[in-house]
């Protein structure tokens, strides 16, 4: 079984000594019933990953000792997803799967076809459960960040730094996405990207984002639903840009976080 994993403040690291407490100490004493002696991993939120030992659970808090740490290697090629606001859940999905998939930022945006609620605090807090829970299932130290939800010819005029740009849209007929990337890739070290609602980009939309040097590529000749097209997007640029290969334990090794001494 693998090792279970949380979500630990660095303030609460001190040595080789760390408090878990909150949300988290529950879950790892009322619910997985973990006891002293087992071994877990912590996340600190910055990339850095603590393998420790658990030495004392009591109802506000855990105590357990670092034994060693290493960090996490930033991808090869960061990605930033600007994603507009989907009804219900797809929306949840999207945050999940983007951060399996290794999305560096997420970028909500207002769009002409798509949903205009405001946002609320509780929804970015949700946002923010959702993609840390993701981060602890597929063994991610570092959850991406989530930015507010801006007007999308807002984020068009002021995007990321990066070296590509990119506006997935269903009616683009010409031009392809290895044609875009030909010749980009070496020297690329991040990609913005924007997916539209369910509704699609309008033909305004698409104009005002080639203004602000965004290519126009398509998926192919389906019409694929919103969330899908997101999904299949990241894991196409993964791949195409080789975020997606194995990292050897050699060069796990080159980090900078040495192990600690054991306790």
């Amino acid at each position: 079984m693998s090792l279970r994993r949380f979500f630990i403040n660095p303030t609460d690291i001190t040595g080789e000594t760390a408090q878990l407490t909150g949300p988290e100490a529950h879950h790892l004493r009322a619910v997985l019933r973990l006891t002293p002696g087992d071994p877990i991993t912590f996340f600190d939120g910055t990339g850095a990953r603590y393998q420790a030992r658990i030495e004392q659970i009591l109802k506000d808090r855990v105590t357990a000792t670092i034994i060693g740490h290493t960090r996490d290697l930033p991808p090869k090629v960061r990605l930033h997803l600007g994603q507009a606001l989907l009804k219900g859940q797809k929306m949840d999905l999207i945050l999940q799967k983007a951060t399996e998939l290794g999305v560096d930022a997420i970028w909500p945006f207002y769009s002409e076809h798509g949903i205009h609620k405001p946002q609320r605090e509780a929804q970015m807090e949700r946002w923010q459960r959702i993609v840390r829970e993701a981060c602890k299932q597929c063994d991610r130290a570092k959850p991406p960040e989530i930015h507010d939800t801006r007007e999308i010819t807002d984020l068009m005029a002021h995007p990321p730094p990066c070296e590509i740009r990119l506006i997935f849209w269903e009616h683009e007929a010409r031009q392809t996405l290895d044609e875009v990337l030909a010749g980009q890739e070496k020297d690329c070290r991040a990609v913005f990207f924007l997916l539209g609602p369910e509704g699609g980009f309008s033909e305004t939309e698409v104009a005002c984002a080639q203004q602000e040097g965004f290519a126009p590529v398509s998926l192919g000749p389906r019409i694929l639903r919103a969330e899908t097209a997101t999904l299949a997007a990241t894991a196409i640029l993964q791949f195409t840009l080789g975020n997606l290969n194995p990292v050897h334990p050699e060069d796990q090794e080159k980090t900078p976080c040495a192990p600690l001494s054991k306790g």
